[in-house]
């Protein structure tokens, strides 16, 4: 199934949506009705059913949005005269136009091309009435002096719609523009005007064709195409073709419907990587989980049903697991091996809103693959992370599982500026580019990137307190992902005593010394201040046994301060990891590898979780 036949597919699966708006009037979602489009009308003129001026407005800017019919010509104008089939700017519908406007090339000829056309359909028998009363309105010509007369003009030469109002109709119904009567009449019109026939590349039947393919995908400013063949004179055709149709051919009906229901699904449920746009659909109109969310973004209906706030953390696997598994449990009602899933992202080549857009990636699967691979990413790229709702959030909250692909790259490649940790979007959207295999197919992840993260995670001199531990957090999560994916051995969150790893154990060993230290100075009243195992942080990654030995003579000051409860259990668990390293001589001076950061992390968790059990004084237990 090729990407377009699964769109046009989607839309006839989807058809109970046309001309539905699941978004706001700010920012609608409409699967649009075929040969229609979305402008932004400055300026709304009532009539009643014989076609006579009632009043009129500007329209306000969060309510401009309008469905309007359009030809292919009209729909792709730049220059020349192509006027739209009803709504169109004010120098195309008023006659009086140069009467008005200040302008020095006159507009007449425009005005003769739109309801000369606008007959053409108005005139037909079983046109709707509305869309009479607006021809028969027009054929006045006094457009511009009643819009001047309403104190509306304001010089714009901007889009124009009409509200027939009527007794006897819903509101719907008297706005023209959200009129289904009207949207199917002007199909059924427009259909019956085309005359071009050949192969339909797409369905393999002979059906009225196509060479002026729809824009406006990404967004409505977007001009760049996913097919085109205006390039007469290049090199589209030299060579192998004499003309655009003996490259391929696509019929009017489904490149209606194909791009349309991109457009719809991007709107709707697609993820904007930068300039790229990546979506995830089921062809049957199922619903599909997204795939490019954090394990918190993904649960977030069920988290939200639990009663404490406490209860959105899952300190084992075995409770992540449970919620996990009831999670995609849900889609599987609907969502099987019959069910064809799509993932697919677009782009232009320097990322710019012209030109050719491309498929940058396109994946059809069974929606049951899809699930597994889903279940199967954010089972195994799971931590324990530390988020918050917004800048004004000074609480926050914890989280178990996986986090979102931008999140990765930030924790990899990202900076501090101010508050906030960047990265340059080129970079994010190359490697999210390179993540999306790994959530939608399952595929090894790179260690490149994990690599990147861990050297971020190894300056946190570099960052604020908070930013460092989301960079933490993050990038123990994908060192775990690489464990599952290259067949070492997987680390669980829970501290691991019995592990002889080299890494694992200098991790432990530098949050002993970071948690003595800390400990120290908060009860000294110096809470925050930075320890000695921080400020050494980067350079005991790098030279870790004769590093830990500056620390450790450095902390000798904070160890007479403590009481012998306390210097009692510090020196013995720093002892026990101490011996665990000279049992396998792996005390000396190698670089440390990844798994330094799940040690350290773990028993920070560890001490945490004893300062819960015992809030007074746990280390003197």
């Amino acid at each position: 199934m090729s990407w377009m036949e699964a769109l046009a597919k989607t839309y006839d699966n989807c058809i109970s949506e046309v001309g539905i708006n699941r978004g706001n009037d700010e920012h609608p979602i409409v699967l649009m009705p075929l040969s229609h489009l979305t402008v932004n009308a400055i300026a709304e003129i009532r009539l009643n059913k014989k076609g006579e001026f009632l009043g009129a407005e500007k329209v306000e800017k969060k309510d401009q949005v309008t469905i309007i019919p359009v030809t292919e010509d009209s729909a792709s104008r730049s220059s020349g005269i192509s006027p739209m089939p009803l709504f169109d700017k004010l120098s195309y519908i008023s006659a009086d136009y140069d009467d008005v406007a200040n302008e020095k090339k006159s507009k007449k000829a425009y005005y003769e091309a739109y309801i000369e056309n606008l007959h053409k359909w108005s005139d037909l028998p079983d046109t709707p009435a509305n869309v009479k009363a607006v021809c028969s309105y027009l054929d006045k010509g006094t457009v511009m002096h009643d819009l001047k007369n309403a104190e509306v003009y304001d010089g714009t030469d901007g889009f124009v719609r009409f509200v027939v109002i009527s007794d006897s109709e819903e509101p719907e119904q008297s706005k023209t523009w959200l009129d289904d009567r009207i949207h199917k009449s002007f199909e059924k019109y427009y259909n019956s005007t085309l005359e071009d026939y050949d192969i339909d590349y797409v369905t393999g039947e002979i059906r009225s064709v196509t060479q002026k393919l729809p824009a406006k995908l990404r967004n409505t400013g977007d001009k760049a195409k996913l097919i085109s063949s205006n390039d007469t004179s290049g090199y589209t055709f030299r060579g192998r073709f004499t003309d655009a149709k003996s490259a391929a051919s696509v019929g009017y009906e489904t490149s209606q419907k194909a791009h349309n229901a991109l457009r719809w699904l991007i709107a709707k449920q697609g993820y904007r990587n930068d300039s790229e746009s990546i979506v995830c659909w089921a062809v049957g109109g199922e619903e599909t989980p997204p795939v490019m969310s954090s394990t918190d973004e993904l649960m977030n209906d069920m988290y939200d049903d639990l009663p404490h706030e406490d209860e959105r953390i899952a300190d084992t696997d075995e409770i992540f697991a449970k919620r996990l598994n009831k999670y995609i449990a849900g889609y599987k009602q609907k969502i099987n091996e019959n069910t064809r899933a799509v993932v697919m992202a677009v782009d232009t080549a320097d990322g710019s809103g012209q030109g050719r857009l491309s498929i940058t990636y396109y994946n059809e699967l069974e929606g049951s693959a899809l699930l597994a691979n889903l279940h199967k990413w954010h089972g195994e790229c799971a931590w324990k992370h530390y988020a918050k709702k917004g800048e004004k959030d000074s609480k926050g909250y914890y989280y178990y599982g996986a986090p979102s692909p931008k999140e990765i790259i930030l924790s990899a490649y990202g900076t501090q500026q101010g508050a906030f940790l960047v990265a340059d979007g080129k970079v994010i959207k190359k490697n999210i580019d390179r993540i999306l295999p790994c959530i939608v197919q399952g595929k090894k992840f790179p260690k490149d990137i994990m690599r990147a993260a861990v050297r971020n995670a190894s300056n946190p001199q570099r960052f604020s307190s908070y930013n460092w531990n989301s960079i933490l957090t993050w990038t123990c999560a994908i060192i775990v992902k690489c464990q599952h994916d290259y067949g070492k051995e997987v680390f669980r969150m829970a501290l691991n005593k019995e592990s002889t790893d080299r890494d694992y154990l200098f991790g432990r060993l530098l949050a002993v010394a970071h948690k003595l230290e800390d400990y120290v100075n908060f009860k000294s009243g110096n809470n925050g201040r930075e320890t000695n195992a921080m400020k050494y942080w980067s350079v005991y990654a790098q030279k870790p046994a004769r590093t830990y030995q500056t620390i450790r003579e450095r902390l000798q000051p904070y160890i007479s301060k403590l009481n012998s409860g306390s210097r009692n259990y510090y020196q013995e668990l720093a002892e026990e990891i101490f011996d665990k390293l000279a049992e396998t001589d792996s005390f000396n001076n190698e670089p440390l590898k990844e798994n330094y950061l799940l040690g350290y992390y773990s028993q920070m968790a560890e001490f945490r979780k004893n300062n819960t059990k015992d809030n007074e004084n746990s280390e003197e237990k």
